[in-house]
């Protein structure tokens, strides 16, 4: 959780919680296409869900807002003492529960390899080398070493925040002025940034960038200071930005562009009003975003992201062991489908309760000590 001496918005963290669990459901997705079964809706009909690769970047924007907001006026006075306690702010809130993480991906490797090892060396053996380990352990997969999706892939998305973070020293004193000449260019050239990206992928996608992580995250991030420059200069102001119709429509927007495969960048000034609308909000929006069951999942919202992939694995593993080769022919039908995400759903957010409190908070709060 952020600090919430510095007018905590909580409309903000809800948002987080919605979008990790999009992101669930994008890589549950995936991986019934890749094991042969039918997805959760046809691409034909709607791209919806196999587009959910873009909340990532709504996550980047979101955080660009928050750390603006947060620490916008602390890094003005950049002294040596409120740098170390920004980075360690930063790094206490990242690293320990992907530490926690990668030793489970850990264990589940030595466990695979140890009761399959002919199965785990066919399907598993290049996603979990050593090096591939250790790159991802100090957040070295998004430095351009590697490009291709091993360990705890979700977690590339981790690693560029946290290098955009050292980024922010500089960026956000630059950039958090609230000059509207300023914060339209800078906001022009990361839309150009995200343009650069998906003209390196044949499809014009922003998906499976793992090399050019920090540059995406760092795209994303300028434009999340740039709403909140937008968010300041409105905040004590009635406008078109806090009406509930408007919240609507930049959330319908945004779905449309995801739901009719629209080329990827068109999304991103969407997300960026959606974020603008949800913080000054104070109508039904703000209520239901602040209601308790989403607040609980925009607080836990970091466990789910960085431990889903571990229990997603895991159910691929027995797909693969156990349910195939006794189920060749099976028709794969709704019913299956739905229960088994249900299944994942309840376990992923139950070990993130558990992670969220044992390992996030607990080990956050004593190293901040």
């Amino acid at each position: 959780m952020e600090q919430k001496s510095v007018n905590y918005i909580c409309s903000l963290t809800p948002l987080r919680g919605i979008a990790s669990l999009l992101v669930v459901l994008f890589h549950y997705d995936i991986w019934l296409m890749l094991r042969g079964f039918p997805r959760l809706i046809n691409t034909k009909y709607s791209s919806i869900i196999a587009n959910g690769y873009l909340w990532v970047d709504f996550f980047f924007i979101l955080s660009g807002f928050v750390i603006c907001h947060v620490y916008g006026k602390k890094l003005e006075n950049r002294t040596r003492t409120v740098i170390k306690k920004y980075l360690w702010a930063r790094f206490t809130r990242l690293y320990p529960l992907h530490v926690f993480i990668m030793v489970l991906f850990l264990l589940q490797t030595i466990v695979l390899f140890s009761l399959f090892p002919e199965y785990a060396e066919v399907k598993w053996q290049w996603t979990r080398t050593s090096p591939d380990f250790f790159i991802h352990l100090f957040f070295l997969q998004t430095t351009g070493i590697i490009d291709r999706p091993v360990w705890n892939v979700g977690s590339w998305s981790i690693a560029a925040e946290w290098w955009t973070y050292i980024f922010a020293i500089a960026l956000i004193p630059l950039l958090n002025k609230g000059k509207n000449i300023r914060s339209v260019i800078s906001v022009l050239l990361a839309l150009a940034g995200f343009v650069f990206i998906t003209s390196q992928n044949p499809k014009f996608k922003l998906d499976e960038f793992y090399g050019l992580g920090t540059l995406r995250c760092v795209f994303g991030f300028t434009i999340g200071i740039g709403v909140y420059q937008a968010y300041k200069a409105l905040k004590n102001k009635e406008t078109i930005w806090s009406k509930d119709w408007l919240f609507y429509k930049m959330v319908l927007c945004s779905l449309a562009v995801m739901h009719f495969n629209v080329y990827d960048v068109i999304v991103i000034p969407f997300f960026a009003a959606f974020i603008l609308c949800a913080s000054l909000n104070k109508g039904l929006p703000f209520k239901l975003l602040n209601s308790k069951p989403l607040l609980f999942l925009g607080n836990i919202s970091y466990s789910i992201y960085l431990i889903h992939l571990f229990w997603i694995y895991l159910w691929v593993m027995w797909l693969d062991v156990y349910f195939i080769p006794k189920n060749p022919e099976i028709i794969l039908g709704v019913s299956y489908r739905i229960f088994w995400l249900v299944l994942l759903f309840a376990v992923i957010i139950s070990s993130s309760y558990l992670t969220y409190k044992y390992v996030e908070i607990l080990v956050q709060k004593k190293l901040r000590k």
